[in-house]
This record gives structure tokens, C-alpha cells and sequence, in this order.
């Protein structure tokens, strides 16, 4: 005698699904976290240059923009994480020209790096 399935696969699909946003969120959550507070703020131009998109890059760079609040980065890329919908992908960048620099640990404010260091944690975390 053949045997089925006791619940519907839809709602497989759909408890997947909601999973699938509860994992994404969180790790954007953590890489907007993790490059915003690990952002040095001596002129605050890096900090004010972190940019938070979804499934396209924003590599865009204000040099005149300055002394944003980490708050209001967050509440930036929080904006993007709201946006995202399953099988989209968050991007968190920075293109100030010194942010290889800055990246490479010459920073005393960020002696290990920004974002190498962020996608280590997330690596951690969410393998």
C-alpha cells in the first residue's frame, strides 16, 4: 500500500519560506551591525559611507557627507532589510578611496579591519 505525505507539502514550502526570511534578516541585521559599529568615526566619512542595498550594489560615495549618527546608518540599512523578499541578497559596501586601508588595520579606532572581520562573525554564525 503506498503511503503519503500526513501534511500538504505547500505548507512545507511556506514554513521554509518564512524560515528562510527569519535567517536572512538576522544576518543582515548582524553584517549592518558589524560594519557600522566597527566603522572608525574619527572624520566619519567611512562611517557615513556604508551603504545598504538589496540584490544591487550601491557603490555610491559622498565625500562631503560626515557625522552621521550610528543610528541613523542602522536605521539606513534596516530600510534596505525590510525590503528584501526570498532569494534576495543584501549588500553592505563601502567605496571610500582609504577603506582598503582602513580595512587592513590602520585604524587605532579599527585595529582588525571592518568588514574582513564582520564576515568572519557571519561565517561563524550562519556558516
Amino acid at each position: 500500500m503506498a503511503r503519503g505525505w500526513s501534511r500538504p507539502l505547500s505548507g512545507f514550502a511556506d514554513q521554509s519560506r518564512a524560515q528562510m526570511m527569519v535567517t536572512m534578516t538576522s544576518a543582515s541585521e548582524e553584517a549592518a551591525r558589524g560594519v557600522i559599529y566597527r566603522s572608525p568615526k574619527d572624520t566619519s566619512r567611512f562611517l557615513a559611507n556604508n551603504n545598504f542595498s538589496v540584490n544591487e550594489p550601491d557603490e555610491t560615495y559622498d565625500p562631503e557627507r560626515r557625522n552621521p549618527s550610528r543610528s541613523e546608518i542602522l536605521a539606513n540599512a534596516r530600510r534596505a532589510i525590510a525590503a528584501l523578499r526570498p532569494g534576495d541578497v543584501f549588500y553592505a559596501v563601502n567605496t571610500t578611496p582609504y577603506g582598503e586601508v582602513l580595512e587592513s588595520g590602520s585604524s587605532t579606532q579599527a585595529p582588525q579591519g571592518i568588514y574582513g572581520l564582520t564576515a568572519n562573525d557571519l561565517n561563524e554564525k550562519f556558516g
